[in-house]
């Protein structure tokens, strides 16, 4: 499989544990704000989860861009949560000017604020945690490890 494909799939796994991640942890807040206030309004809830789960989706994507241009092979060990944090809040600023350049005039300054700041958030949250579980994971391969043999169990 070339390199870029290969890439391509990490990229598109990252996303995808973003969101799951996102959608888990919005899961447990939106339940526990249920729980507390006693709310009503059960869409409204399942939105914010949803749509949390959501934009985790395209964070995760330019993080692990991102992370692909700048690691250059680098083992999980040798990368530091500071850097990971300001990748993955850098996708979440990517998606936020995207969204803030189609948005200019439906948000007023306060909803622009609340944006940029779950948005840096859910992206500097998520990569902080993808990089805890990977080095808990440990290396599933060693440098010079034939990756055929992966499947062998």
């Amino acid at each position: 499989m070339p390199r870029w494909l290969r890439v391509l799939r990490g990229m598109v796994g990252t996303g995808l544990v973003f969101s799951v991640g996102v959608g888990v942890v919005a899961s447990v807040v939106a339940g526990v704000a249920w729980l507390l206030t006693g709310m009503n309004s059960d869409r409204e809830l399942i939105r914010v989860v949803v749509a949390s789960a959501m934009w985790a989706f395209p964070i995760g994507l330019t993080f692990a861009g991102f992370l692909a241009l700048t690691a250059r092979g680098r083992p999980f060990e040798k990368l530091t949560l500071p850097r990971m944090a300001a990748l993955g809040a850098g996708g979440g600023l990517l998606l936020f000017g995207v969204l803030a350049a189609n948005a200019w005039n439906a948000w007023s300054l306060p909803t622009a604020i609340l944006n940029l700041t779950v948005f840096l958030g859910l992206g500097a949250g998520s990569a902080t945690a993808a990089l805890l579980l990977a080095r808990r994971a440990g290396p599933a391969l060693k440098p010079g490890d034939d990756t055929r043999r992966l499947g062998e169990g």
